[in-house]
């Protein structure tokens, strides 16, 4: 009997010794490290229930939103919890990761995934795992894999079975792996998110923003698969009973090649009133947001850095005023993380600011090399 006992001990702690092996291989070496996984995992890092407002939804989210400057500005403390090119496949369960750790925060959703012209952007590999591969294997992760992918289900919820021969990859996206390892080691990350590119775009299409305000009604249907998906969500949110989400979508430069996409978020409009949540459009009436098209745009979907501190104080004022979104008390700790992050926003946009015109502009998202060179540009402190 002692011997059967010892024998089940040791096989219990060789299965516990993999498995850790495994988790750690998983979630710091075999897997696809970029800025998607930083922003995701640092969420993660956030103190549950310490954040005002949680901005859920793709590229727009991350690239208008400042929460930095948001803190710095009016004391609100906020999150990106947004992946590119983001499926609506994906939102319901990212709403339920939110809601599981911070389900006070009024939440605002953009609904970009919504209204994609094919369905084969909705079902592309990249832009489900871009969000699956980077959140915790839990019972809200097991129901996405079963609702939503069809083959090879295993890879999905283990992604080590994916990336296991990734050996080779290592190099390239090192500062990624140790941008999250050093985000851990600190508690939270830097820029809560935020990605931008040092551009100023002018459109060589004529822009059609100043004559939205009054084409309502001109609408397209969205595909099959993203009305099913966002129904299924207004469905949840309506079924909970969740009084803290919002709906909208956030400023774009509409051009004749892209007024399509302009009339399928009218539809999203009308579906989204159906189930009694607001919806705010952003995008049919830009002039409301004091946005300047040829100056605030790095293309025709994103805002550059000064679009982003614009746009992120006009809509931290509007859900001030309608949803009474409003600060609560921080730990001195707290205050002492937002503060330090609000430093690392300025020097973000100082640095940005010394690209704009140059030739060699690329993406600014938070890595560590990224991090080093804010250094030189933080705010000197007062003796």
């Amino acid at each position: 009997m002692k011997r059967n006992l010892i024998r089940a001990a040791k096989i219990a702690c060789f299965v516990l010794i993999v498995a850790l092996c495994v988790g750690l291989l998983q979630e710091y070496l075999l897997c696809h490290a970029d800025h998607n996984r930083e922003r995701i995992k640092g969420f993660y890092e956030e103190d549950a229930q310490s954040l005002d407002v949680v901005y859920l939804g793709a590229s727009e989210v991350y690239s208008d939103i400042a929460p930095g400057y948001t803190y710095r500005r009016d004391g609100i403390t906020s999150y990106i919890f947004a992946t590119q090119a983001n499926s609506m496949l994906n939102y319901k369960s990212q709403l339920k990761n939110v809601l599981s750790r911070q389900k006070d925060a009024l939440i605002v959703i953009e609904l970009n995934g919504a209204v994609y012209d094919d369905d084969e952007d909705v079902t592309k590999e990249a832009n489900l795992r871009n969000y699956s591969d980077n959140v915790p294997l839990d019972l809200t992760k097991i129901e996405w894999v079963g609702s939503n992918i069809k083959e090879n289900k295993a890879e999905y919820i283990f992604p080590i079975i994916k990336y296991h021969g990734t050996w080779s990859d290592l190099e390239t996206e090192k500062k990624y792996r140790q941008t999250v390892i050093e985000n851990k080691r600190r508690g939270y990350n830097y820029l809560k998110g935020v990605l931008n590119w040092p551009v100023q775009f002018r459109s060589p299409q004529k822009s059609m923003n100043s004559t939205l305000a009054v084409s309502a009604d001109s609408k397209k249907p969205l595909t099959e698969l993203s009305e099913t998906a966002l129904r299924d969500l207004l469905e949840y949110c309506r079924s909970e009973g969740l009084t803290n989400v919002v709906f909208a979508r956030f400023p774009h430069i509409v051009i004749n090649r892209t007024y399509e996409r302009f009339e399928r978020s009218n539809t999203v409009g009308d579906i989204v009133a159906e189930y009694g949540f607001d919806y705010l459009n952003f995008e049919r009436d830009i002039a409301q947001t004091g946005l300047d098209e040829e100056r605030d745009f790095y293309n025709l979907d994103h805002l550059n850095v000064y679009g982003q501190q614009k746009f992120t104080a006009f809509l931290t004022d509007y859900l001030k005023e309608r949803y009474a979104l409003s600060s609560h008390t921080l730990s001195d700790e707290q205050k002492k993380e937002w503060e330090t992050c609000a430093d690392y926003y300025e020097a973000y946009v100082k640095y940005n600011e010394s690209l704009m015109g140059t030739p060699d502009v690329a993406e600014l998202s938070e890595d560590c090399e990224l991090i080093e060179k804010l250094k030189d540009y933080l705010p000197e402190k007062k003796s």
